[in-house]
């Protein structure tokens, strides 16, 4: 059993447009990160009620929030890596990044959200997974979300410092909070040049519960992305394997697209998505 999904501001920072094009394509999952330029970790509690309000009208069952957990640095001093903050500072002091996962679990539970994307620290680090395993806020954020039946699902993210197939596989079997799942971005690993093996899937099969798709050509050299189904990367043979032992995920599409593009890509996407699912039902 999958979900197909999309982040509502992969289409659109207004609301009312992204439900819009998921009504046309046949969406009705949807993921939160930002709207109207703001994350939605810095919502009021106005704002907060405003959105549920809208959330409730519009069909839409909200999956899963691509919140900025973790997606910081663990010294003041850390060197600054390039990434996509979406309004987040990610050098924060402890009692910030407390304040931040309180605020962030707080407003997932007022708005019914199940599951919360977290990271694992900018930059790199030897024995990231166990590292990052034993990381007292990971723990802390783990044991919050606990109390509201929240699961937070690790992403790996390139720039982050748990994000290939050895770390990711340390990381899992050193913590087995029954709250840390896997967020699993099949093209985050194909860009470090790693891929879906048997022992991999193996490994992650059990935590694994939400999938990115998103894709990409190489031109003169460089990435570029292009919608889902019409790059490089071979979803039907990868996703055939996944669904073949993972039976409940949820799968949204990223298209890292161009602003004036936004709405094309995700059409384009989430149809080149359905099709390959089809094609392995």
């Amino acid at each position: 059993m999958y979900k197909v999904g999309i982040n509502f501001d992969e289409i659109s920072d207004d609301f009312d447009t992204a439900v819009s094009v998921m009504k046309q394509s046949g969406v009705i999952y949807g993921e939160l990160r930002t709207l109207n330029r703001k994350n939605f970790v810095f919502w009021n509690d106005e704002e907060v009620a405003n959105f549920m309000k809208s959330i409730e009208a519009s069909g839409i069952e909200l999956v899963a929030a691509a919140t900025p957990l973790f997606k910081w640095y663990y010294t003041s001093d850390a060197p600054e890596v390039a990434h996509d903050n979406f309004g987040f500072n990610p050098r924060l002091s402890k009692a910030e990044k407390i304040q931040t996962i309180d605020r962030t679990i707080e407003i997932a539970a007022q708005l019914k959200i199940p599951r919360l994307r977290i990271f694992s620290g900018l930059g790199k680090i030897l024995n990231a997974g166990e590292f990052f395993a034993r990381d007292e806020l990971l723990e802390y954020a783990l044991n919050r979300a606990d109390e509201h039946s929240i699961d937070l699902y690790l992403e790996n993210e390139p720039v982050c410092r748990v994000h290939t197939k050895q770390d990711i596989t340390r990381l899992l079997t050193s913590n087995q909070h029954q709250r840390l799942k896997f967020w699993f971005d099949i093209a985050n690993l194909i860009e470090i040049g790693e891929e879906l093996d048997e022992d991999f899937l193996r490994a992650i099969s059990p935590r694994l519960g939400y999938l990115h798709i998103k894709d990409f050509v190489i031109i003169d050299g460089k990435k570029q992305y292009v919608p889902a189904a019409e790059g490089i990367i071979e979803y039907k043979r990868i996703l055939s394997s996944i669904l073949e032992v993972v039976h409940d995920v949820v799968i949204t599409v990223e298209t890292h697209a161009p602003e004036d593009k936004k709405i094309e890509y995700s059409e384009r996407s989430i149809a080149g998505t359905n099709a390959i699912l089809d094609s392995i039902r």
